[in-house]
């Protein structure tokens, strides 16, 4: 099959779908919502998320239950491609479900590390979604070594497994890394059986996320969990698009941070590293700004590719990721000028 023939359907429908994302004043409108409940009214009233509040009473409506229903609209809109596809590539795209459920799944052990009620979580939306795991075994976990024991017969487990080790507990952190390591591989799996363009962009924009991920889990690998190089080495992701094995083997084996900054400092992705107070506070925002950026870029150079369906899902993660964050940010009264420096889409200029 050519690949017009493969995506001239599904992209006119994203190019639909794309036309329900919020605009700048969608934003900034949302910012100046002073409840929960206001900016759930907004949502449902001026915005296409009032498919999933149609029936809904907003007057009681919790953060936690939002975050939820943005999140289920995630996943109507990406059955809804899904449906375009078949074969391998149907099971490509239905593969970036794991992102979702990874994110969801960390923030969990999270909770049941550190001996936190997991009542809470009990509205994500995507554990279970690719995985299928049994989402009552996750939730009743006492440790974390309860929620890799749950993960056995699924996709997730063989990665899992070697953590099952006399440390009941379990590593927080390396527990965090092995599921992101394993989503890349179980996606480079999938995407291997692709034609030959579609490959080549996605190992372009996976690559770049890769990289800005490497540099993430090196710097707090060393800042704040002082982990030996060989295991830092051991947990990134080996699809860089810009740094090399050997460039990574030479940022896990620095000898503090200040040589870290200036090895990080000789890349295009020096900007995540100011050296100073804002590093922590803005890494986060910083990295997925600049792969939002990227991945515009990759799309429109490659029309009429897989890269236009998976750009469409990770712009709708950045959409319901900057709500969720505006929602928090109403609930502490953030100033809107400050609320905007959190947010993943610029509005404006400065930090």
């Amino acid at each position: 099959m050519s690949n017009i023939s493969r995506f001239a359907a599904v992209n006119t429908k994203i190019k639909t779908l794309e036309g329900e994302f919020l605009l700048a004043k969608d934003y900034r409108n949302l910012l100046e919502q002073k409840s929960v409940a206001d900016a759930a009214r907004y949502l449902k009233n001026e915005t296409a998320y009032k498919e999933v509040l149609k029936n809904i009473d907003l007057s009681q409506i919790r953060r936690a239950y939002l975050e939820s229903l943005a999140k289920q609209k995630m996943i109507i809109n990406i059955d809804k491609i899904i449906h375009y596809f078949n074969g391998d590539y149907k099971r490509f795209i239905n593969t970036l479900y794991a992102k979702y459920e990874i994110e969801e799944l960390k923030a969990v052990a999270r909770a049941v590390y550190n001996g936190m009620d997991t009542k809470p979580f009990r509205n994500s939306v995507f554990i279970g979604k690719y995985s299928k795991v049994d989402e009552e075994r996750i939730y009743n976990a006492k440790y974390i070594r309860d929620i890799i024991a749950a993960f056995e017969g699924t996709a997730f487990y063989k990665y899992m497994q070697p953590l099952m080790d006399n440390n009941i507990k379990e590593n927080l952190f390396r527990f965090e890394m092995v599921l992101d390591a394993s989503y890349y591989e179980i996606l480079q799996r999938e995407w291997e059986k692709l034609d030959k363009h579609d490959i080549e962009v996605l190992e372009k924009a996976q690559g770049i996320m890769a990289d800005l991920l490497n540099l993430q889990w090196i710097y707090r690998g060393i800042k704040f969990y002082n982990l030996r190089p060989e295991e830092l080495l051991n947990y990134t992701i080996h699809l860089g698009y810009r740094l090399n094995k050997n460039f990574i083997k030479q940022l896990c084996y620095a000898k503090d941070l200040d040589e870290f900054y200036q090895l990080a400092s000789q890349t295009r992705y020096s900007f995540l590293f100011k050296n100073d107070e804002t590093t922590d506070i803005f890494m986060e925002r910083r990295l997925e700004r600049h792969m939002y950026f990227e991945l515009k870029s990759v799309e429109r150079s490659n029309p009429m590719t897989i890269i236009t369906t998976f750009a469409y899902i990770v712009f709708m993660e950045i959409e319901v990721r900057d709500i969720i964050s505006m929602i928090e940010m109403i609930r502490y009264g953030m100033p809107e000028a400050e609320a905007e420096k959190y947010l993943i889409r610029a509005l404006s200029g400065g930090e």
